[in-house]
């Protein structure tokens, strides 16, 4: 559970780092079963080392409990209210291009739905130190006019930030989220981030949520990103497990409602 200080941290600067969320048993077992899964599916690669597979925790065992885990789940029942829905899941690999940096951007930018909470969770499978592919954010660039601010490094090209404010990425005022396995990043997904020297072994696995889709805009931003009822997998659509079936519950009955 969420401390009231850790909600109003991660609703005024966008993000929250939990230190030590799983133990090192249980991040040994995330690993072994995370790597089985990269090595089994190819996914989308990019780069030289890159690989991006998604559905990913879905196609596990142990793996598909970690939305309901008490503390992810929890967490985002404080964070995103009741009805909040399942969003996917992706298991990363490698950096997707030679410089093995991902400059400034946001996931969601300059959209009109910036009210609408949604969430990713990283879990890292190794240690990540700042100029060793720790993520970089902009604190509180969540908020609709610093967002607005900020939309000119969106084209996540290396000069984007100093054509806008005078300074390479890396020397952007930011603060850099070092963590070590077991250690969990909570963030916005409108929130501006950077990654610089990523490890060529550099692998996470990635969670993501919502609020639950009041509006047809907002089904239709989730839809957007490959995050509507179409594309959950099967063992989460149909799942009895009541968990997993109250995050689905929200995107299948817009599916209905929307045939």
């Amino acid at each position: 559970m969420l401390s009231a200080q850790q909600i109003s941290h991660f609703e005024t600067f966008g993000f929250l780092c939990l230190k030590g969320l799983f133990t090192p048993t249980e991040m040994a077992d995330m690993t072994d079963e995370a790597e089985a899964l990269l090595e089994a599916n190819p996914g989308k690669r990019t780069g030289p080392s890159h690989q991006a597979v998604s559905p990913f925790v879905e196609m596990g065992t142990g793996l598909a409990l970690l939305p309901e885990d008490d503390r992810i789940y929890k967490s985002m029942e404080q964070l995103l209210g009741e009805g909040f829905v399942w969003g996917n899941s992706e298991g990363v690999s490698g950096s997707f291009n030679e410089t093995n940096d991902h400059e400034w951007h946001c996931d969601r930018a300059g959209q009109i739905d910036l009210q609408y909470t949604r969430i990713k969770i990283m879990i890292y499978l190794q240690s990540m130190r700042k100029d060793t592919g720790a993520l970089r954010v902009i604190p509180g660039s969540h908020h609709p006019p610093f967002h607005k601010q900020l939309l000119a490094l969106q084209s996540q090209k290396s000069r984007s930030s100093p054509s806008a404010f005078g300074v390479e990425g890396p020397e952007l005022c930011s603060c850099p989220l070092e963590v070590d396995p077991g250690d969990v990043v909570v963030f916005n997904h409108y929130l501006f981030h950077a990654v610089y020297g990523k490890q060529s072994v550099r692998r996470y696995i990635a969670l993501k949520f919502a609020a639950k889709p009041e509006t047809e805009t907002h089904y239709e931003a989730l839809i957007r990103h490959k995050q509507g009822a179409s594309y959950l997998y099967d063992n989460y659509r149909h799942s009895e497990r009541p968990r997993v079936a109250r995050m689905v519950s929200g995107l299948l009955e817009w599916e209905r409602k929307l045939g």
